[in-house]
Parts: structure tokens; sequence; C-alpha cells
């Protein structure tokens, strides 16, 4: 039971970080129908960004946050100019193979600027105790202070995203706009200034999971790839658009694959999530938590 609980936590770590990455990229969907390949890179631009806060720049770790939020902040409000703008006259097909464009610029930048070796966050250099790689048990389940901080950094982004959505002028304007765009942009909705927001928003989510996870697996270029398969996994199985689903579903994916690595082989942690997908397109195609829609 005591180990159960541990592959349960580690699951719940990992799981956060694809509720990250999956919710900015559902908003992204959900709101702007744009599908994101590039999404991915914004995770590895987040790890980057953390690492030169801390490493390169000795910020403590707010100030670097805001730095990785910044940086976060001008790629979104780039990748819309390159994928939305230009592309929303256009079929989505267009927006696709932009975005795959994107994404091997991004992942050619990195090479060019950070180099091909893996790199990896050392918060100790932060001199911030609640930061260092010291455990902390709670009962059987043992737990460093910088994968706890991952949980915990999703619960008050999710929870601050869920406020600004509910009950502010720009989230309702959010909301507005992924129910119907023309009605939204009739009623006063400003379209141009929702969409920067979202890749923004979605843009910040992903590079602040790629900020905490870094200080636990390494950053290379390309790290951006596997990490954009998962959250489309998160996206499809939670419901394409469905906010809440992502969330719910990148936890259950992370449990699954902690669990699976555990008790079956390491191996076939990464495969048990796209089993799931084939599945869920077989017999439940809206995802677990969408609606279905009725086709006349």
């Amino acid at each position: 039971m005591d180990l159960f609980l541990q592959y349960m936590a580690n699951g719940v770590v990992i799981g956060s970080t694809y509720v990250l990455v999956a919710v900015g990229l559902t908003l992204i969907f959900g709101i702007l129908g744009v599908v994101n390949f590039a999404h991915g890179e914004f995770y590895m631009i987040g790890g980057y960004a953390g690492i030169v806060a801390i490493t390169v720049l000795k910020l403590p770790v707010l100030p670097a946050i805001a730095f990785v939020l910044v940086v976060a902040a001008v790629v979104g409000i780039a990748a819309e100019a390159i994928l939305h703008k230009p592309m929303k006259n256009h079929d989505a097909t267009s927006s696709i193979i932009s975005s795959f464009g994107l994404a091997v610029a991004l992942q050619n930048a990195a090479l060019v600027v950070m180099g091909p070796q893996p790199q990896r966050l050392n918060l100790d250099v932060s001199k911030i105790p609640v930061l260092s790689s010291l455990p902390t048990d709670f009962g059987p389940v043992f737990l460093p202070q910088q994968r706890l901080l991952i949980p915990i950094a999703t619960v008050l982004l999710i929870a601050i995203l869920y406020v600004v959505l509910r009950y502010t002028w720009t989230g309702r304007g959010l909301r507005a706009m992924a129910q119907h765009a023309t009605v939204a942009r009739l009623c006063g909705v400003r379209v141009e200034r929702v969409a920067i927001v979202t890749f923004i928003t979605g843009a910040a989510l992903a590079g602040t999971a790629g900020m905490l996870m870094s200080s636990v697996f390494f950053v290379y270029p390309i790290v951006g790839n596997m990490i954009a398969l998962k959250a489309f996994t998160v996206v499809i199985l939670g419901g394409m658009g469905n906010v809440a689903g992502a969330a719910v579903a990148g936890l259950l994916l992370g449990i699954t694959e902690s669990l699976t690595s555990a008790y079956i082989s390491n191996a076939m942690r990464d495969v048990v999530g796209f089993v799931f997908v084939i599945l869920v397109l077989l017999f439940r195609p809206q995802g677990l938590f969408g609606k279905a829609v009725e086709r006349s």
C-alpha cells in the first residue's frame, strides 16, 4: 500500500504538468479553433527561460517566474500573429501546417541558442529552502520539495484561471468567443484582443509547466515533441475545448502512466495514453467529459 501511494503521488506530479500544458492547448482550440502543434515548444521555451533566469541571470525565484511569464507572453503574441491572424479566414489545415513549421523553427532556434546538450534547473541555487531537493514526507509518501511545488502551483494557476474566466470581463469575452465568435463580435467583444490573450494564456501555462519540470527532468530542443503528444492525448480524453475535462484527464493520465511504469513496464508508460485515445475515439468520440453533438 505504501508503494502504491508513492506511485499515486508521483503520478499526480506528472499529471499536474499535463494539466497545465493541456489546459492552455484546449483554450486555444476551444476559443479560436486553432490546432497548435507548436504548443510543446512553449513548454520547452519556459524550461530554458527558467534555467537562464535562475542559473545565468541569478534571479530569485519569484522574479524568475515573472521573467518566464514575460518570455511566454512574447512567444504567445508571436504565435498568434503567425498561426491565427493571417489564417483565420482559411481552413484549419493552414494553421496546422503553420504550427508544424513554427515548431520546427523554435526547435532549431533553441538548438542554435542553447545547444544540443540537455540542461536541468538546479533550484538549490535559489537559496529558498522550500525549493530545495530535500524530501518532504506525508506519512509513507516522500516528495522532494521542488516536486511538491508542481501540483501546488498547478492548483493555484487553475484556480486563478477559473476566477478570471468566470468573473472578469476578459473571461466573459473568452467564453463568448468559445460559444459563438460572430455573436461575440456583434456584442462588442474585441476578437483580436481575445485571440492575443488566449495565446498568451496558453503559452504562459505551458511555459510555467516547463520551468517547474526543468528542475525534475532535462530540457533539450525537442523535448516539446512528446509533451505536445501528451497534451493532445489529454485534450482528446477530456473533450476538445473542455477545460475542466482537460484538468481531470491530465491527472488521470499522469497517475495511469505512473502505475503502468511501476506495475507493468516503464517502456509501456508512453503507450497506455495512446491506447486510451484509440478506445475513446472508438466508443466516445466527444471525449470522456465532452458532450455529444447531434449531426443533421
